[in-house]
C-alpha cells in the first residue's frame, strides 16, 4: 500500500505594526528552541502547539508518512524585517523542494504576520506552498483566532480552522481538528469548500475573553454549527487590531462538505451575530495607575493585580515600557506590602554583570526596546537576588515546558521588587517571581503587562483587579493610533460604519 505523504509546518508570530521593535532573524532563532527544519521538528517531547495535534492524529495511521517541513516562531513584536523574510522564504522554499512530492499539508500560520513590505505574510507563505504542490493536494490551515483573514489565505486552503479559546487553551486540539479534516478530504469522505465574510470592525480582546459574555456566545455558535449536517468547521476570527493593513477587520470562516452556498450562509450568519453584538466589544473603561494604587491601598486582601495591557508582550508590544514602573515608584508609599513588577532589559542586566547581592546600584531601566511610547527611567535600588533561567512556562505561552529568561536580577526599591530579565518573556509568569524567592500570591500588588492573560494564574486568587490606561503599542483605546491603510469606515473608529448581509 502506498503511503500518503503529509507535510506538517508551523509559522508563528503576531506582528504589531505600532511596536518600535522589529522582528529579526535572531528573534526566530532564539525562541523556543529556534527555527527547526526536517526531522528536528519531531524530536524530543513536550510540544504544546498545532504540530503536536497534527502528529497525534497522523501517527495513528499506518498508511501515512509524516513529512516535517519547518517550525519557525518568534515572540510577538514588531514587523518582520526584510532580512528575516528572506531567511524564512529560503528555508521554506528549500524544505518544500526537498519534500516533494506531497499529497497534503497541515500548516499552522498565525494569521497575523506582517513583514516590511508584505502586509499578508501568512498568505504569502501559503501561496509559496501552493506553488510547490500538485493542484489536487489538500491543504488544511490552522489559524490563531486573532488572524487577520485574507482572501489569499482562503484561496490557498482546502479548509481552515482556528482556535476557539482566549486565552488560548485549545492550540493542540486545533491541530487535531485540522488533521482529521485533512484525512477525511484526502480519502474522499468529504469535499471541503471554504467561504468567509469580512466585517468593517476591529476590536480589543474583551475582558472575559471566551470564558463568558458575547465572545463566548459566538464561539459556542461555531460549535453548534459543527454539529449540523454538511458542516465541517467554522470560525470567528476577531483579528488583531494593532496592524495598519488593508485587510484589517473581523472575519468569519465556514467550511462545508461540497456546499458553497451553505458555507457562505454560515459565514454570513456568524458575521451578522458578531456585528449585532459589537457594542459588547467596546473596551471596558480603565483607570490611571495612580488611581489604581489609591484603590489598592483600600483593599484588605491580596494579591491585587494592576494590569498594563498597552505593553503586552503577547500582543507584540516591546514589554519594557517604563511608564507603569514610574507610577508604581511614585506612589509606592500608598501600599502596605510588596509591589512586584518585571521589565526585560538586556542592557541593564549587562550593566549589573559584576553586581553582588546587597549592592546598591543606580541605572536606567526600560525604554530601550520601546523607543516610541516611553523613555528609560533612572532608578536606585538594592540587589536583592541574582538568578538565571530557564523558568517554568506556567503561563503556557510556548511549545516547551520552560521559558528561557537569561540572567535575572531582582532589585529592591523600598517595598517595590523590580525583576529584570535579559530576555523578553511571554505572559505573566508566576514562576519568575518564585525564581527570585518571592511568592507572588503573597504580595500586596502584582503589576503585570497583560490584557487578559493574567487570568490564567491570578483570576482565582486576586483580591481585586485594576486595568490601567497606559501608553504603548497595544493600547485598548484604538483611537490613539494613526491608521492610514485601513479600509474606512470601520467600527469603532467610525461610529457610522455600516454592514449588511
Amino acid at each position: 500500500m502506498a503511503r500518503r505523504r503529509i507535510g506538517v509546518a508551523r509559522f508563528w508570530h503576531e506582528s504589531n505594526g505600532f511596536s518600535s521593535a522589529l522582528t529579526e532573524i535572531e528573534d526566530f532563532e532564539g525562541y523556543q528552541g529556534g527555527t527547526l527544519v526536517g526531522e528536528a521538528i519531531l524530536e524530543g517531547t513536550g510540544r504544546g502547539d498545532e504540530i503536536a495535534g497534527f502528529t497525534d492524529v497522523l501517527r495513528q495511521r499506518d498508511d501515512v508518512e509524516i513529512v516535517p517541513l519547518i517550525s519557525a516562531g518568534a515572540l510577538p513584536s514588531g514587523l518582520i524585517s526584510t532580512e528575516a523574510v528572506a531567511h524564512l522564504e529560503s528555508l521554506w522554499r528549500t524544505q518544500l523542494e526537498a519534500a516533494a512530492p506531497l499529497d497534503a499539508v497541515c500548516i499552522a500560520p498565525h494569521g497575523a504576520m506582517v513583514a516590511e513590505g508584505i502586509d499578508d505574510f501568512d498568505g504569502h507563505l501559503l501561496a509559496m506552498l501552493r506553488d510547490h504542490l500538485p493542484p489536487d493536494a489538500v491543504v488544511v490551515t490552522a489559524l490563531d483566532c486573532h488572524a487577520v483573514v485574507t482572501e489569499k489565505m482562503i484561496s490557498a486552503s482546502s479548509a481552515v480552522v482556528a482556535y476557539r479559546t482566549h486565552p488560548h487553551r485549545d492550540v493542540v486540539e486545533t491541530g487535531r481538528r485540522a488533521a482529521r479534516i485533512l484525512l477525511d478530504a484526502l480519502e474522499g469522505r468529504t469535499r471541503p469548500v471554504v467561504r468567509s465574510t469580512h466585517l468593517p470592525m476591529i476590536m480589543a480582546p474583551p475582558d472575559d475573553g471566551t470564558v463568558a459574555g458575547a465572545m463566548k456566545e459566538l464561539f459556542d455558535a461555531c460549535e453548534a454549527w459543527d454539529e449540523r449536517p454538511g458542516t465541517i468547521s467554522c470560525a470567528v476570527c476577531p483579528a488583531f487590531a494593532w496592524q495598519d493593513v488593508p485587510g484589517q477587520g473581523v472575519s468569519t470562516v465556514a467550511v462545508t462538505d461540497g456546499d458553497p452556498d451553505l458555507a457562505q450562509r454560515i459565514a454570513d450568519e456568524l458575521a451578522e451575530q458578531t456585528w449585532e453584538a459589537r457594542q459588547h466589544f467596546r473596551a471596558d473603561p480603565m483607570c490611571t495607575v495612580p488611581e489604581a494604587m489609591r484603590q489598592a491601598s483600600r483593599v484588605a486582601g491580596h494579591p491585587i493585580v494592576i494590569t498594563d495591557s498597552a505593553d503586552t508582550v503577547g500582543g507584540g508590544a516591546p514589554g519594557d515600557n517604563s511608564v507603569l514602573l514610574s507610577h508604581l515608584l511614585e506612589h509606592r508609599a500608598l501600599i502596605d506590602g510588596l509591589i512586584l513588577t518585571h521589565l526585560p532589559d538586556a542592557p541593564a542586566i549587562a550593566e549589573l554583570a559584576d553586581a553582588c547581592v546587597g549592592d546598591v546600584v543606580t541605572l536606567a531601566v526600560g525604554g530601550k526596546r520601546d523607543t516610541r511610547f516611553c523613555r528609560p527611567l533612572t532608578i536606585t535600588g538594592r540587589v536583592a537576588c541574582i538568578a538565571a533561567g530557564p523558568i517554568e512556562d506556567d503561563f503556557g505561552a510556548g511549545t516547551t515546558p520552560t521559558t528561557e529568561t537569561g540572567p535575572i536580577v531582582c532589585l529592591a526599591i523600598d517595598n517595590v521588587r523590580l525583576v529584570l530579565t535579559e530576555r523578553t518573556i511571554h505572559g505573566p509568569q508566576t514562576s519568575l517571581y518564585r525564581k527570585v524567592g518571592i511568592e507572588p500570591f503573597d504580595a500586596k500588588v502584582v503589576a503585570l503587562k497583560t490584557g487578559i492573560g493574567f487570568k490564567k494564574a491570578y483570576a482565582k486568587v486576586a483580591a481585586a483587579v485594576y486595568r490601567t490606561d497606559c501608553p504603548g503599542a497595544e493600547s485598548y483605546d484604538l483611537s490613539r493610533y494613526s491608521f492610514r491603510n485601513l479600509r474606512r469606515p470601520i467600527w469603532p473608529l467610525d461610529e457610522n460604519a455600516q454592514w449588511e448581509r
